[in-house]
This record gives C-alpha cells, structure tokens and sequence, in this order.
C-alpha cells in the first residue's frame, strides 16, 4: 500500500515538473499585456464642450467611445462629431471615424489641444447638401486654438462653386484663407472675401 502511495506521489511530482516546464511560458505570454496600451479611462456615448480662457464655447464633441491612454498622454475618440460655430454664427461640422488627442508628454496639457480626426474626414460649413466650405479626405488636423484645418494627405475641396483636388492644405476658419499644394508641386492660393451688403 506504502508503495502504491510513494508510486502515485512520484508520477504525480514527475508530471507537476513536466506541466510546470511546457505550460508557464504559454500563460504568461498569454497573459502579460503593455500597460501601454490599455486605457485607463473607456466611456461610452459621450458629449464634451470646450471652452476658450474668455469662457466662449470653442467647439461640441460628441463619440461612441473615449479612451484615455495616461501612460501616453493620447486620449481617442471613436465615430466622432465636431461643431463649432463661430461669432458671426456660421458653423462648422466635422466627422471622423477616429480622432486623437496626444499633448507633448514633455510639457504640460495646453487648453485646447489640436484634434487629429483621423480615418475617412469630412468637413463642412452651413449646410451638408450645398455646403460654401468642404473638404473630405484622411487625417486632417483640427487646431481650436488658431482655428485652422490643415493636412499633409489627399484631400478634396469645395470652396464656394470652386473644387480642388490637393496634396495637402492649411484652411484658416476665421479668415478663409486656403492654401493648397499639389503636383507637380504647384501651389493654389484662395482669399476669399465676404460681401456685406450696406
């Protein structure tokens, strides 16, 4: 009986050192995430108001999902909306499939940092079905702080009854100046100037 014991015993440690040699690996490597890239933060249908130091809304943003990435300083939103309307009332609506805030983790987080809106962009101003402003294209950059759009990709524009199709472009919302480049490296410059009428 004695040796039936001591017989199971050792099966039982040769098998646990075996088990203990193969399996570990496979389940740490299984398990072991980067921190990095885990939000720390995840919301869902969420609404976010940005205001300028004056206290005068700079823009709406609303998205299916935030996470927010301490570890990086990047926080992303998810099937995003941006509007901003100005003094003069005009307003601006933008969408974005992604859209990413990623301050320099150098220096502290400015007010309003600028918005990388990343994946299929579309930006416009009034109305979707005859807008004066368009632009559709990937990863433009929304900067509230000198409200201006610009992007280094592919992108169409829409200014007034004028299209474009550019390389890349720097659009100022408050004083509509565009410029635009595209190959073979020439550059397109639009002043637009309202009519007020006395």
């Amino acid at each position: 009986m004695t040796k039936k014991i001591l017989f199971g015993a050792t099966i039982t440690g040769i098998l646990g050192v075996i088990l203990y040699l193969f399996f570990p690996k496979e389940i740490q490597e299984s398990t072991t995430t980067d921190l990095a890239e885990v939000p720390d933060i995840y919301l869902k249908e969420v609404q976010v108001q940005a205001f300028t130091e004056t206290g005068q809304l700079a823009y709406e943003l609303t998205a299916e999902e935030i996470e927010q990435f301490t570890a990086q300083t990047k926080m992303l939103f998810k099937r995003l909306k941006i509007s901003v309307e100005r003094e003069n009332g005009e307003q601006w609506h933008m969408t974005a499939d992604l859209g990413s805030v990623q301050p320099d983790s150098d220096e502290p987080s400015q007010l309003l940092e600028p918005i990388e809106l990343l994946g299929n962009v579309n930006v416009h101003s009034g109305d979707i079905n005859d807008p004066e402003y368009l632009f559709n294209g990937m990863n433009v950059v929304f900067d509230p702080r000198s409200n201006t759009l610009y992007s280094d990709e592919d992108v169409y524009i829409k200014a007034g009854v004028s299209t474009y199709d550019a390389d890349s472009f720097h659009f100022d919302l408050e004083t509509k100046r565009l410029t635009s480049s595209s190959e073979p490296g020439s550059q397109v410059e639009i002043q637009h100037e309202s009519m007020e009428t006395e």
